[in-house]
């Protein structure tokens, strides 16, 4: 039997997103001069740029990801309110070192900021559309993008040399350790 395992959504201020990442933002904004705030952007491949269109597709979901080889980002360009979950990396090297339940935090999307995820933090797929009809999002990525995926329900791990191509995943079992989904808890 699946279990439900509930999370509170909280606001993403800078302090509280600070273990997963940071936001995009410009926090000196003087009125005489335009300022350029460098951002801690980091690719080991080439940098993409990408458009995501999120559909409303409710508040629960079985999987996380991580990628190694990119401070992922993402800006939302358009749409409803939305919701990601996150989770602090964990060890690189270890397919089996997925975080525990009740490490994982969801948090509200400022649409009037961005955020990028450190190298390895554990996020949602998808970002989680409170209304219909969805949302846009930029996407600053990397390719290749080896990448890690979870699913908690189904108990078992896949990690791609590059999600994009890799059509042969290293598959492992994680025995019965979860099976469990994560319903948002608005």
């Amino acid at each position: 039997m699946t279990k439900v395992h509930k999370l509170k959504v909280e606001p993403m201020t800078e302090e509280a997103f600070s273990p997963f990442g940071y936001l995009l933002d410009a926090t000196e904004r003087p009125a005489d001069h335009r300022i350029i705030a460098p951002v801690d952007f980091e690719a080991d491949g080439r940098g993409t740029l990408g458009v995501v269109w999120q559909p409303y597709e409710g508040v629960s979901f079985s999987q996380l990801e991580r990628h190694f080889a990119v401070t992922q980002s993402f800006i939302q360009m358009s749409g409803s309110p939305a919701v990601v979950a996150v989770a602090k990396p964990t060890d690189m090297e270890d397919p089996m070192a997925s975080p525990n339940p009740e490490d994982v935090h969801a948090f509200l999307i400022d649409g009037n900021k961005g955020y990028a995820l450190k190298r390895g933090t554990w996020h949602s797929l998808n970002r989680y559309i409170l209304t219909p009809p969805g949302a846009v999002f930029a996407i600053l990525n990397s390719n290749p993008n080896p990448t890690q995926i979870v699913d908690y329900e189904k108990n078992y791990s896949l990690t791609y040399t590059d999600l994009g191509s890799d059509t042969r995943p290293k598959r492992v079992d994680l025995g019965d350790k979860y099976g469990l989904v994560f319903e948002l808890d608005l």
